[in-house]
């Protein structure tokens, strides 16, 4: 099959969209309907074993008759001069096999249950016709828009009274004990369903190894139980994935139907309004920096062996004194009278030798720190190994009161540096700082120093250890960015109705009580319109430019804001139409001269340490070097575990 190619007459095909052991799937036009389909085609070159084909006609007739809003619809079969074909609705999505690559620890414990329920609810609907799947596993069901399963590729199922052999046992992974003999029911499908739950719920499957030695696994081992590998999994999940998992079909709950009730009621209980924390967190939780040493045993160490090298090559010099930064140590060579530079410069290699660090850096001083006039000195900057962390928190204690903003680091001089949203809107990071990334100071900013009344907070891309914070939009999970554009159309609508410029003005109108609260607001009485945060970790994932610069441009008069990240800004992921709509830019250390002009319009990232970064605050200045500031993984758990109550 080639693309352009058309069956029946009637669909002609645009792009291939994957390939199964069952047949190819094709994107589409129905020619008759003027519609995209998908279009799964039993190819040529596949062995024509008559059971094989069998299948595959049965396919569409088994899928046909299940109705749900759940699984998959099939429009259509037919052939094509002697090439079997069958017709489905073409989904928006991306199947959760994908879903889980983006999300290595798993989801929230909210969406493995909101997925399963409904996961679940399809089964049943499946099972209510006599129809087992026999192949549930994360790349047969795609995740649309608000997290809505859509079970697909009825390719190895059957219904429950055929006596016919089969020719397919499922995916090993994902297999119940007793598909694997040849007698699987209603029941396998809900073992199934609990593989893909565990792996949901933990990023990891029940168990791995060779074909063989999983399927002996399923038979003879039991799984680790999920909050052995994440801690935050609510119980009542875990019984239920265990059950689900039990070797015995007898010993599995009694159908999907009691799966779906039993998530349901999961789902309700998230809702009952628990303690409500209404004030930001404590200073103390948040660290010090720990204080500037003057002197370590290490540089005393590197003064002696840069005087050793200068003596052995009988260079009139020495170490007269050091200065010690976060990131590096200065070492001040000091020249006798009638030395040149160029005779301490020419012992770079063995000093960055004795060093062991290939960022070691020999310059000219000019006058040296002696009072002795026409004194001269030659510097060697010895970058740290570990840099010494500066507390993010310490940065947050000198912030104003009343601003948007979030911590970024300190100025050479000292001075705390602030991204401030109500002057930059949208702020673009290029590279990655590892233990300083800017990126997770400004999320953690953000819930220190706002409540969710003020702030939210939308994440596009890996940020499971934010998720459980009341900020985060939970709503927008399954297609953040779609549902972010639907938000800024809501508030434009409402800022038309009430004729006002912004949405500080529409705010101040709802909070003096001239007009309503907009229903669904993501704020609440004292604040109708709270800011939003849209926080991309990586764009290079995010196929729809287009949607984010809509997003950049429309939403700074309503409230949003976009902060996002590619570690490297290739031309393919920064085009000058995207970058354009970033009137903040932050450049971390970047590996070329044209990557940093990609991000900030000038060279200089190239040449930073690790720990260091230039700051626009507008496209119209100079970038200002910072020192970044750090927050670790502990200090991040206390901040969620404050707001949880």
């Amino acid at each position: 099959m080639r693309e352009g190619e058309t069956l029946a007459g009637r669909y002609r095909l645009v792009g291939k969209l994957g390939a199964g052991g069952m047949g190819v799937v094709w994107k589409a036009v129905d020619l008759r309907l003027d519609r995209e389909v998908a279009v799964k085609i039993f190819p040529s070159d596949m062995d024509p074993d008559p059971r094989r084909v069998e299948r595959f006609r049965a396919e569409p007739v088994l899928c046909g008759r299940l109705q749900h809003s759940g699984i998959v619809v099939v429009h259509d079969a037919d052939e094509d001069e002697g090439r079997l074909f069958f017709v489905m609705e073409l989904l928006n999505g991306q199947d959760l096999r994908k879903v889980m690559a983006k999300s290595l620890n798993g989801l929230p414990s909210k969406r493995v249950v909101t997925i399963g329920a409904r996961l679940a609810e399809a089964l049943g609907a499946a099972h209510a016709k006599k129809v087992i799947h026999r192949d549930i596993k994360p790349a047969n069901i795609m995740l649309l828009l608000g997290d809505r399963p859509k079970i697909c590729d009825f390719g190895i199922a059957r219904a429950v009274d055929s006596k016919k052999a089969t020719l397919q046992v499922g995916t090993p992974a994902y297999t119940a004990p007793e598909q694997s003999e040849g007698d699987p029911d209603e029941r396998s499908d809900l073992y199934s369903l609990g593989c893909v739950l565990y792996e949901l719920a933990t990023g990891e499957v029940p168990f791995d190894g060779s074909v063989w030695q999983v399927m002996h696994r399923h038979a003879t081992e039991q799984p680790r139980p999920p909050s052995a590998i994440r801690a935050d999994i609510p119980s009542p999940l875990e019984e239920l994935i265990l059950q689900l998992l039990a070797k015995k079909p007898e010993d599995r709950p009694q159908s999907a139907d009691v799966v779906a009730e039993r998530l349901r009621a999961m789902r309700q209980e998230g809702r009952k309004p628990g303690k409500k924390v209404d004030r930001l967190p404590p200073e103390r939780l948040l660290k010090s920096s720990v204080a500037e040493r003057r002197h370590t045993d290490a540089d005393d160490a590197m003064a002696k062996a840069i005087d050793q090298i200068l003596k052995k090559a009988r260079v009139d010099a020495k170490v007269a004194g050091y200065t010690r930064t976060a990131l590096l140590t200065r070492f001040e060579v000091r020249l006798g009278p009638t030395t040149r530079e160029a005779a301490v410069l020419e012992l770079a290699p063995q000093i960055v030798k004795a060093a062991k660090n290939d960022g070691v850096r020999l310059a000219p001083m000019g006058h040296s720190t002696s009072p002795l006039p026409g004194s001269m000195a030659v510097g060697v900057e010895v970058p740290h190994r570990a840099p010494d962390l500066l507390s993010l928190g310490d940065i947050l204690r000198e912030a104003p009161d009343g601003s948007l903003l979030a911590g970024l680091g300190r100025a050479h001089d000292g001075t705390p540096v602030f991204l401030n949203f109500n002057e930059s809107k949208h702020v673009l990071v290029g590279g990655t700082g590892g233990r300083f990334d800017p990126i997770r100071s400004i999320v953690a900013s953000l819930a220190v120093k706002h409540k969710p009344k003020r702030c939210r907070l939308i994440l596009v891309g890996r940020w499971n250890q934010f998720f459980d914070l009341p900020h985060v939009v939970q709503d927008a999970m399954g297609d953040p960015l779609t549902w972010a554009l639907a938000e800024v159309e809501c508030r434009y609508r409402d800022l038309e109705r009430l004729g006002c410029r912004d949405f500080e003005q529409f705010n101040r109108e709802v909070r003096e009580e001239r007009a309503p609260i907009p229903i669904a607001a993501l704020g609440d009485f004292e604040r109708a319109h709270p800011n939003v945060v849209v926080v991309v970790d990586e764009l290079a994932d995010v196929a729809e430019e287009d949607a984010v610069v809509e997003l950049i441009r429309e939403g700074r008069a309503v409230g949003f804001h976009v902060v996002a990240r590619t570690a490297r800004p290739l031309e393919s992921v920064l085009s000058r139409r995207l970058k354009g709509y970033f009137p903040a830019r932050l450049a971390l250390s970047l590996p070329t001269a044209e990557e940093s002009t990609r991000v900030i319009d000038r060279a200089g990232a190239e040449a930073l340490a690790v720990g260091s970064a230039l700051f626009m605050p507008t496209t119209s200045g100079e970038p200002q070097e910072i020192r970044l500031a750090a927050i670790s993984e502990e200090e991040i758990a206390a901040i969620i575990s404050h707001w949880r109550g």
